[in-house]
């Protein structure tokens, strides 16, 4: 037995030596080339052109992104709105108390949007709303920008006594400009 493992093993060995042979060539062809060195014209040249190309690359993709922005009008883009920011510029009103009113709407359960409270995670909103409100006045207002683009893409403004008041009729003011840009407007017939 083990004799006849001896010569299975002989005959493995020899047919594998055999086949490593045949899988090797015996010529092999290696091209060198042999480039003289730049001179510090042509470096300085060759840089040039590299910057020169480098920029109309990044004009090239400013363009198309400065198009795809314009392609989507502001009605659109707050049309397509589900995740909002809301910040305040004045002491004068919280921001919650317009998260609240905004909750309380149906519309904006309906439409199933969301409110990012989280300052951290701003970035992840499509739109960001921000309230004012003038030194010395009642007047509380509101603009909506698209957070990637910055387009404006609402604004208007409401006459309150205080951040209490004003929250409700912010939140009416701003369901009823996502009505228009999604063209749920009802038009009045007389």
């Amino acid at each position: 037995m083990r004799y006849i493992n001896r010569i299975t093993a002989f005959a493995i060995f020899i047919l594998a030596a055999g086949m490593n042979v045949y899988a090797q060539s015996s010529e092999q062809n290696i091209t060198v080339t042999v480039k003289p060195s730049q001179t510090v014209e042509e470096r300085v040249a060759d840089s040039i052109k590299e910057r020169e190309l480098r920029e109309a690359a990044e004009e090239k993709l400013a363009r198309e992104k400065a198009a795809r922005t314009v392609a989507k009008s502001p009605r659109a883009l707050l049309a397509s709105a589900r995740t909002f920011f809301i910040s305040s510029g004045t002491s004068y009103f919280e921001r919650v108390q317009l998260e609240n009113a905004l909750r309380k709407r149906s519309e904006f359960e309906a439409w199933e949007m969301v409110i990012i409270e989280a300052w951290d995670k701003s970035n992840l909103a499509d739109a960001h709303i921000e309230i004012d409100r003038p030194v010395f006045t009642f007047i509380f207002t509101y603009k909506v920008t698209d957070r990637s683009t910055g387009v404006l893409l609402a604004s208007g403004k409401v006459t309150a006594f205080d951040g209490n008041i004003a929250a409700p009729l912010l939140a009416e003011r701003i369901v009823e400009d996502l009505k228009k840009a999604r063209g749920e407007v009802k038009t009045n017939k007389k």
